[in-house]
C-alpha cells in the first residue's frame, strides 16, 4: 500500500502512558475528571472545559433537524463505557494546538490502565482517522487502527452512508465528513496553494500547509486514482463556477496532512 503520509515516531519519552505497540509511548499531561459525554469524540470534564478528541472524527448524533448518522449512538455508548470502566478519570495529552477554532480542548484521551481511547474507536470501526497538524504525534498509529477495523467491515466500514464515496457521484446530501475516492482530472498551482479536481469536487491544499506535503508528488497526480478524506463543503456564491481547465466545481474539501490523501485506495494491504 502506497500512501502519502509521514510515519511520525517519538523515540525516548517517558512511558507515562501505555499506548498499543504502534503507538509512540508519551507523558500524561493531566488527569481530568469526565461530567458527560456528548458523542464518540467530544466530551464535557468536570471543570467545565469542552474536550475534542484529536485525530478521529465519529459519526454525527442528531442536529439542526438532521437525524443521527449511523453508528453515533453507538459511538457514543462505547466511549461512556469506556470512560466509565475508567472511574470517569482520563489522562490526557494534550495537542501542540491545544484549541481549536471553538475554543475546545484538544487532547488524546487514556483511560487509567493507559488504553488510548481514540485507538479503541477507531479499532472498533466507531470513528475515522483525521488528521490536523500540528497535531500529529498519534497519526501513523490512529491510521493503522481505522485500517484494521476497515479491512475486517466493522462498524462504520460496514454502513454504506460511511464507505468511500465516488467522486462523481458527490450530490449536495452528502456534505460533512467524507471519504471520497476517484481519478484526478485536474492539478493547478497558484499562489494559494495546489488545488486538485474530481469530478465536481475541488480539493485544495493551501500554502500554510504544503510543508507536509511532497509538492512534487501532488503536482503529478493527473491521471492518478487517489482517495481524500474530510469536510465537503458546498461551494458559496461560485457554484457551478467554470475553472480555467473547464471543470464545474460545485464542492469544496481542504486536506491539511498528507494522512488525508491515499494513492491507489485499491492497493490497501489488509
Amino acid at each position: 500500500m502506497r500512501r502519502l503520509f509521514l510515519c511520525l515516531l517519538l523515540i525516548g519519552l517517558p512511558a507515562a502512558a501505555q499506548a498499543q505497540p504502534s503507538c509512540p509511548d508519551v507523558p500524561i499531561d493531566e488527569w481530568v475528571q469526565v461530567r458527560y459525554v456528548h458523542d464518540g469524540d467530544t466530551l464535557h470534564l468536570a471543570d467545565g472545559r469542552k474536550l475534542r478528541l484529536i485525530g478521529i472524527n465519529a459519526p454525527e448524533r442528531e442536529r439542526d433537524e438532521k437525524p443521527a448518522q449511523p453508528l453515533a449512538l453507538q459511538a457514543r455508548t462505547a466511549l461512556q463505557q469506556a470512560i466509565s470502566n475508567s472511574g470517569h478519570k482520563i489522562g490526557l495529552v494534550l495537542g501542540r494546538q491545544q484549541r481549536d477554532r471553538y475554543q475546545r480542548t484538544l487532547a488524546h484521551a487514556f483511560s487509567s490502565d493507559g488504553a488510548n481511547l481514540q485507538v479503541e474507536l477507531l479499532e472498533q470501526g466507531l470513528a475515522a482517522a483525521i488528521t490536523f497538524p500540528p497535531n500529529t504525534v498519534f497519526s501513523q498509529c490512529y491510521a493503522e487502527a481505522e485500517n484494521s477495523a476497515r479491512c475486517q467491515g466493522h462498524g462504520i466500514w460496514s454502513q454504506p452512508v460511511h464507505r468511500p464515496l465516488p467522486a462523481d457521484q458527490l450530490g449536495a446530501q452528502h456534505t460533512g465528513f467524507r471519504i471520497i475516492n476517484g481519478t484526478v482530472e485536474h492539478v493547478s498551482e497558484t499562489g494559494k496553494g495546489i488545488w486538485l479536481f474530481m469530478s465536481e469536487l475541488m480539493i485544495g491544499i493551501r500554502t500554510e500547509n504544503l510543508a507536509e506535503f511532497d509538492t512534487s508528488q501532488l503536482l503529478a497526480l493527473k491521471g492518478k486514482r487517489i482517495e481524500v478524506r474530510g469536510w465537503v463543503n458546498l461551494k458559496k456564491n461560485n457554484a457551478n463556477k467554470r475553472y480555467r481547465n473547464g471543470i464545474n466545481v460545485k464542492y469544496y474539501m481542504r486536506i491539511r496532512h498528507p494522512a488525508s490523501l491515499e494513492l491507489n485506495p485499491g492497493d490497501r494491504a489488509c
